[in-house]
């Protein structure tokens, strides 16, 4: 067993019939010619091009620009959206960062900044993987933050050009583990509240709350983590399963954009 998942990791050789056979696809579907001496096959060239070539990139020639993600989004005739990222919204007990953007039903619980910055990471990375969501970087939200609040911030980004829709959460509770991270008495849970705003009126378009505590720990994934890991599964902190919490929501508001 781990010597056959060696070998799809590294990719292995293929069987000499299937080489035969992808020789014969390439020499079929463009022009193939090579030299057959004493020493076997050389100066193989395909379409022009020799093998080490193949696969390669097209470099951009001078004066032209590298293609990007957003330009393959642009080819394939799906608009670019320009979205901005609000720091996720928190109470310490004390403070915090209020969300007045956020409808009254959202009353937060005592949390941390360090937690909210987490979550504002986590949702940094949920929206990268999506090529068509332009967003500015987190300097230029500082500066609209600045103005002093995030209904102000949603203003001051539409006014500049920099955002047709805001993403704004809350982080309204932490259920922190209870017991050690293998084996639990209580799972970690999270509350977090995530919208999507029209930054042209303030206007709320999607909103969504994911409430759970993380589970599936199921006697496949347990006996998986054993084998590969040679370790129990180790179970997430309130922090760290955010990122799961965070993931489940951008994946609705990018399918509300669609």
């Amino acid at each position: 067993m781990m010597q056959a998942r060696s070998s799809m990791r590294t990719g292995g050789h293929a069987p000499v019939g299937v080489l035969l056979i992808a020789a014969a696809l390439a020499i079929s579907s463009a022009a193939c010619s090579f030299s057959w001496g004493s020493g076997g096959i050389s100066d193989v060239s395909l379409a022009g091009r020799k093998p080490g070539e193949l696969g390669k990139k097209e470099e951009p020639k001078p004066g032209e620009k590298a293609a990007t993600n957003a330009d393959a989004a642009v080819e394939e005739g799906r608009s670019l959206r320009k979205i901005a990222i609000l720091p996720v919204a928190y109470s310490d007990g004390t403070g915090g960062l209020p969300c007045d953007v956020c409808p009254p039903s959202v009353q937060m619980k005592p949390t941390s900044a360090h937690a909210a910055r987490l979550a504002t990471g986590f949702t940094y990375e949920a929206i990268a993987r999506h090529p068509r969501l332009l967003f500015p970087p987190p300097a230029v939200m500082d500066q609209a933050m600045s103005a002093g609040s995030m209904r102000a911030a949603v203003s001051s980004l539409y006014a500049s050009g920099k955002a047709e829709f805001v993403v704004a959460e809350a982080l309204i509770e932490l259920r922190p583990r209870i017991g050690p991270d293998n084996g639990p008495e209580k799972p970690a849970g999270v509350t977090l509240y995530a919208s999507l705003i029209d930054a042209k009126d303030g206007k709320i378009l999607w909103s969504d709350t994911f409430d759970d505590d993380e589970g599936g720990r199921n006697v496949a994934l347990r006996a998986y983590d054993k084998i590969m890991n040679d370790k129990p599964v180790r179970w997430k902190t309130a922090e760290g399963y955010t990122e799961h919490a965070v993931d489940e929501l951008i994946e609705d508001l990018v399918d509300e954009l669609d």
